[in-house]
């Protein structure tokens, strides 16, 4: 079961290199992410030993990867102001609004109420769990 490890109060630092991005990293996360279904937008926390491995698609580990409900997170602790990191956020919601229209135009029509309501459900569920297990940890 996942828990909340990668967490700033647990200690966790997050770095935003987006200056390293290239054709070479992104044919890396596409070639993942394809794989997956459904996935159209994400953000992936990971753990390599350096960006050049990373790009040659060798000694790095993916933590977990998080779906469009997940909030960007590369403004923190790197210097961003709160209006860039709100900036960031609005930038995150237009991608997801450009993906659902491409979506929709595609055909891919979006959950019914009640599948996103028991959704949402068990998710609560699910983090209650986490935080059961989490307090165990402790």
């Amino acid at each position: 079961m996942l828990s909340y490890a990668a967490n700033h109060n647990r200690g966790a630092h997050f770095i935003d290199l987006k200056e390293h991005i290239d054709d070479r990293l992104v044919r890396i996360f596409d070639d993942i992410s394809l794989r997956i279904n459904d996935f159209f937008y994400g953000r992936y926390d990971i753990m390599c030993t350096n960006v050049e491995d990373l790009k040659n698609g060798k000694n790095f580990t993916i933590l977990e990867y998080n779906g469009c409900g997940a909030e960007p997170n590369h403004f923190y602790d790197t210097g961003y102001t709160l209006a860039g990191a709100y900036k960031e956020i609005l930038k995150h919601w237009k991608a997801l609004y450009e993906i659902c229209k491409y979506n929709s135009r595609q055909g891919i029509k979006p959950w019914p109420f009640q599948k996103g309501r028991k959704f949402l459900g068990e998710i609560k569920a699910h983090f209650k769990k986490i935080r059961t297990v989490d307090a165990a940890m402790k």
